[in-house]
C-alpha cells in the first residue's frame, strides 16, 4: 500500500512541476488606458490631468509611438529618433480633447491613427520641400506645381463642392447602417460587419482621425492602415469586405450627381 501511495505523491507532483505558468499581457494599451483616457478629457483639473498623463498615459503612448515609427518604418529623413518622438506625442496630446468616448471607438485605434497619420504628414512633407527645392532650376515646372495645387485647392474649398460631399457621405454612411442592420436581405459576413462599422467610423470622424491630408496616395494609405488596426484584418480581407458597400456608394454617388 506504501508503494502505491508514494507512486501516487509522484505522480501528483510531477504534474504540479510540469504546468506552464499563464502567460503575461505583453500589450500596453488595455483597459485601464482606455479609461484614462476618458478620465483625461473628462476632468478640469490640471493636477488630475498631470497626474493621469505622467503614470498612466505617457509609458502607454511612449510605447505606441515608438512601435509605429519602428514597425512602419516611419522616420522623417532630417529629425532625430527623439525629435520625431517628442513631436509626436505634443500633436496627439492636442488631438486628444477630440476623442469621443460616446461613439465607443477605440481610444487605442484613434490614438494610433492620429500618430501615424502625422507621421506620414511629416516624411511627405520633407518630400514635397525637397521637390520644390530641386524645381527652382526649372521655372516652368515650379510655375506647372503651383497651378495645379492653386485648382486643386480652389476647388476642394468650394462651396458647392463641400455641400456635395457633406451629404454623400451623410447617405453613405446611413446607407451603410441599413445594410448593417438589414439581416433579411443582406447576410453579411463578421468581416463584412466590422468592415462596416470602420468605414462609419471614418467618415463620422473625419475630421478629428485626418486632420492633416496630402496627396491621393497619402490619404489611401492612411484610411487602409485605420481599417487594419481598427478591424485586424489585412488587406485582401477588408477590400473583399468593401464589396458589398462600394455599390451603395455609386449608386448615391450618381444620384446626387445627376440631380
Amino acid at each position: 500500500m506504501s508503494e502505491v501511495s508514494t507512486n501516487t505523491e509522484e505522480i501528483v507532483v510531477k504534474k504540479k512541476r510540469g504546468r506552464k505558468p499563464s502567460k503575461e499581457k505583453k500589450g500596453y494599451f488595455y483597459q485601464p488606458q482606455e479609461k484614462a483616457v476618458v478620465d483625461y478629457i473628462s476632468t478640469d483639473d490640471p493636477n488630475e490631468k498631470n497626474r493621469i498623463f505622467n503614470e498612466i498615459l505617457k509609458p502607454a503612448f511612449t510605447k505606441m509611438i515608438e512601435s509605429i515609427i519602428r514597425r512602419y518604418n516611419l522616420y522623417p529623413p532630417n529629425e532625430e529618433f527623439q525629435e520625431t518622438f517628442d513631436d509626436t506625442i505634443s500633436f496627439l496630446m492636442t488631438k486628444l480633447s477630440c476623442f469621443k468616448p460616446e461613439t465607443k471607438y477605440k481610444a487605442y485605434s484613434y490614438c494610433g491613427t492620429i500618430c501615424k497619420n502625422y507621421l506620414i504628414y511629416k516624411i511627405n512633407s520633407y518630400a514635397k520641400n525637397q521637390r520644390r527645392n530641386q524645381s527652382y532650376d526649372n521655372p516652368t515646372d515650379n510655375l506647372q506645381s503651383s497651378i495645379v495645387d492653386n485648382v486643386r485647392y480652389s476647388y476642394i474649398s468650394s462651396e458647392s463642392n463641400n455641400s456635395f460631399i457633406n451629404e454623400l457621405t451623410s447617405n453613405t454612411v446611413s446607407s451603410i447602417n441599413s445594410i448593417i442592420e438589414d439581416t433579411d436581405n443582406y447576410k453579411l459576413t463578421d468581416d463584412e460587419v466590422k468592415v462596416g462599422k470602420a468605414l462609419i467610423n471614418i467618415m463620422t470622424n473625419w475630421d478629428d482621425l485626418f486632420t492633416q491630408m496630402g496627396s491621393n496616395k497619402f490619404n489611401k494609405s492612411s484610411i487602409l492602415l485605420f481599417l487594419k488596426e481598427e478591424t485586424s484584418l489585412n488587406t485582401k480581407q477588408i477590400r473583399d469586405s468593401m464589396k458589398v458597400y462600394k455599390s451603395a456608394y455609386y449608386e448615391l454617388k450618381t444620384k446626387l450627381i445627376n440631380e
